[in-house]
Formats: structure tokens, C-alpha cells, sequence
């Protein structure tokens, strides 16, 4: 073995006895060194520790045989530990590729998982919670319907004279559509992964939230007291409306369509535009807004009518992103990159698997792994 590999496979001794050996190396290091080499080298590795301890500390340990057994005993446990160590990982590395496309190893339904944060910080999980009243926060009582729905009913004036308190409803990644009415009657519809914070009853001359996700409003109109929305760095103002917001993290931009009504965008020091129904307008990052005209509003508010919309352009990448949420999955892509279009509508209460065996009519091959579903290019 020349000094070069011996320095090289001391050096994978070393991290793997740290801790901080990576699965490549340790798959390296097992595939080159055989247990001969390896019990010269763990009985190198540790004279050489040994002298250096006994440097420090003379008095504390002397040379002797019974080192060298253990370096031995050492390297045959070490074997074993990275044979087995190899096996199962190998496994691991294995097991996503020897899956076969159409294999579903779990299947996984629509959840339902939504969270309320109280002003204080208590935490309520609104989807074990009954239908009545959950909670209260100063003059307003929080109600969830029999359909699920949570209300807020503030008593008529009675916050006038108390400071304003915020509330955040979360849904989870996962967690289904959840429906939110806030104190002025204004209802807000939320996408799983997606949050909304709110006053619990509004006060002055301005109502605002703050939004992250995917959200539907429909605001009562209140000219004295204007409604807007709050999500990134971009400002949406009502002027009486119906409208979505698309904020995900994981899209380019952030995408504001008019259903019905009037509203303001602002973004930045962007002025303001003011869409009119059928138009959206799509900020990016760097605060540029551009403004779309006869959009497809089946399309971008299928979500809170329960359904999955794809039009004849829809990627794979657009498909599978609104799958990773709704279903609280992990995308792994395998083959050759290749382009897919897709078009139709599914129901969003449907099973994964009959999502993605309805998707493969279009050509790509699909598996699901626990907690990932792969994709064949």
C-alpha cells in the first residue's frame, strides 16, 4: 500500500471514528480495504495515538501486547460495523431506484390539520376541536360551525375602548382547506400550508392582515375602514372584492387575482395598480410587478372548489408542487428530464394513488415510499 492510500484510508479511520465520515466515504473506505490492511491500519492508527498520549501523560500508559489485540478486536468490530453499516445503506441508496413505477407502498388521503394561535400564545388544534365555542379573546367569542368553519364574533362596539390582539390560523402542509370569518364578516379561505394572522375584532380606520400560502378573501366592503392584505412585501388593497392570493415560498412570485371587485397592488415602490376581474398580477422577488389579462380563474381558484384544475400547460413541476402540499410529500425525480403537459380536473378529496394513476395516462410513471413520491421521467 503506497503512503499516499495509507495517508488517504488513515484519514477515513480518522472521520469515521469522529463521527464525521460521509455515507460515500464509508462506502469507499469498505470497498478498498480488506481486513488484513485494515487491522494494519487500526494497529498504526492507534501505537500512533498511544504515543502521542504517552508524551502527555508518561506515567499513564506503557506499550504492550495486549494493545495490539485490541487494535485487531477493533478492526474486526469495525468491520462488521461498516459491512453492516454498508448493507443497510446500500439498501437505502438502492431501494428508491428497485422501486417499481406504479407502486404505492402507502397510500395517503387528504388531511385535515389546521392550527389557532391566541394572542397569549396558546395554541388551539381547531380540527379535534368541536363544533361551539373554543375560545374567547377579549369581547370576541371564536366559534367553530358544524361544518367546520372558524368564526369570530366580536359584540357590536364592545372593542372599541381595548387594544387590538392578534390571532394567526395556520393550516398545515397537509392539512386540507380550512375556512376562516373574521369579526367584520370578511371570510378568508386558507390552502394547506398556508397562515393567515388577523386582529380578533378591528378598530380605527384600517383593517389589516397578514397572509403566507394561499389564500381566497371575499371582504365586506366598509369604505370607512379600507381592507387590505399583507404578504411579503407586497400590499393588496380592497376596494370591494372578491379575490386569490398565491404566496407559496416555493413559486417565483407571488400571483394576486381579481375574481370580482376592485383592488389595489402595490409592491415595493412599485405604484399601485388596480386589477379589474379576470386580471392577476404576478410580483417577483425583486418587487417588479406585471399584470395579466383573461386569466383563467376555474384554474387558480379550483383549489377552494375542492379540485385539482390543470389546463393544457401545465408542467410536471406545477403538478407536483400543489401534490408535495396538499398531501405533506417529498417529490424525488428519476430519468432523464423530460417535458409533460397536462389538463383536466380531480377532485382534491381523492386517494394519492388514484391522483397519480390519473396522471400517468399522460406518460410519466409515478411510485410512492413513505414519505416521498418518486417520479420516472
Amino acid at each position: 500500500m503506497s503512503e499516499q492510500e495509507q495517508a488517504y484510508k488513515k484519514q477515513l479511520i480518522d472521520r469515521y471514528i469522529a463521527g464525521s465520515a460521509t455515507e460515500e466515504e464509508l462506502m469507499a473506505f469498505f470497498g478498498l480495504v480488506n481486513q488484513d490492511q485494515l487491522n494494519e491500519l487500526l494497529e498504526n492508527h492507534m501505537d500512533q495515538e498511544i504515543e502521542a498520549i504517552r508524551r502527555e501523560s508518561p506515567v499513564l500508559i506503557r506499550r504492550s501486547p495486549k494493545w495490539r489485540r485490541i487494535a485487531v478486536a477493533a478492526s474486526i468490530l469495525l468491520g462488521l460495523t461498516l459491512g453492516g453499516y454498508f448493507i443497510i445503506h446500500k439498501q437505502t441508496f438502492r431501494q428508491v431506484a428497485l422501486l417499481k413505477p406504479g407502486t404505492f407502498k402507502n397510500d395517503v388521503l387528504p388531511g385535515n390539520k389546521a392550527m389557532l394561535t391566541l394572542a397569549n400564545g396558546q395554541k388551539i388544534a381547531v380540527s379535534n376541536a368541536g363544533p361551539g365555542l373554543i375560545a374567547r379573546q377579549g369581547l370576541t367569542n371564536i366559534r367553530k360551525s358544524n361544518d367546520g368553519n372558524l368564526l369570530y364574533q366580536a359584540l357590536q362596539n364592545g372593542n372599541a375602548a381595548l387594544n387590538v390582539s392578534y390571532n394567526t390560523f395556520t393550516t398545515l402542509r397537509g392539512g386540507g382547506k380550512h375556512s376562516l370569518q373574521l369579526a367584520d364578516g370578511t371570510i378568508a379561505v386558507l390552502d394547506a400550508g398556508s397562515s393567515i394572522t388577523f386582529p380578533v375584532a378591528f378598530k380605527g380606520h384600517e383593517r389589516q392582515v397578514e397572509i403566507t400560502g394561499q389564500v381566497y378573501f371575499e371582504v365586506v366592503h366598509n369604505a370607512q375602514m379600507p381592507f387590505s392584505v399583507k404578504v411579503k412585501n407586497q400590499v393588496i388593497r380592497d376596494l370591494g372584492t372578491h379575490f386569490n392570493i398565491n404566496a407559496f415560498d416555493d413559486e417565483a412570485a407571488i400571483k394576486t387575482t381579481l375574481i370580482e371587485g376592485s383592488i389595489s397592488v402595490s409592491s415595493g415602490r412599485n405604484k399601485g395598480y388596480t386589477l379589474k376581474p379576470g386580471q392577476q398580477a404576478v410580483a417577483a422577488p425583486d418587487g417588479n410587478i406585471v399584470i395579466k389579462n383573461n386569466v383563467d380563474l376555474g384554474v387558480v381558484i379550483a383549489w377552494k372548489n375542492d379540485l385539482f384544475k390543470f389546463d393544457s400547460h401545465t408542467s410536471l413541476p406545477a403538478v407536483m408542487l400543489q401534490l408535495s402540499r396538499w398531501y405533506d410529500l417529498d417529490v424525488v425525480y428519476q430519468g432523464e428530464k423530460k417535458h409533460y403537459n397536462f389538463g383536466g380536473d380531480i377532485p382534491r378529496t381523492s386517494k394519492l394513488s388514484d391522483v397519480l394513476k390519473i396522471l400517468e395516462y399522460s406518460g410519466v410513471k409515478f411510485a410512492v415510499d413513505g414519505k416521498k413520491i418518486i417520479v420516472f421521467q
